[in-house]
């Protein structure tokens, strides 16, 4: 094995922790976002808010939560 290969093994593994503790952290906010718009949407009820309207107020909760605000999001059939 050169010496390259073990650098390049080095990096790969690195990169590989990397990506695995990106996806936890990824997983445990979007856990959080759905505890907070599930609250939002029994809140809402709660308060009388008509059922779609809590529903769309919990997901606007989420893309705002979960989707950067760089990336553009576009609606279904659009």
């Amino acid at each position: 094995m050169s010496e390259m290969d073990g650098f390049e093994e080095l990096i790969g593994d690195f990169a590989k922790e990397m990506e695995v503790k990106a996806l936890e952290q990824v997983a445990e906010t979007a856990l959080k976002a759905a505890r907070l718009c599930g609250l939002v949407m029994k809140e809402a009820k709660e308060w009388g808010v008509p059922k779609d309207l809590a529903e769309g107020m919990a997901a606007d909760l989420w893309q705002i939560i979960m989707i950067p605000a760089e990336v553009e999001v576009m609606e279904a059939g659009e």
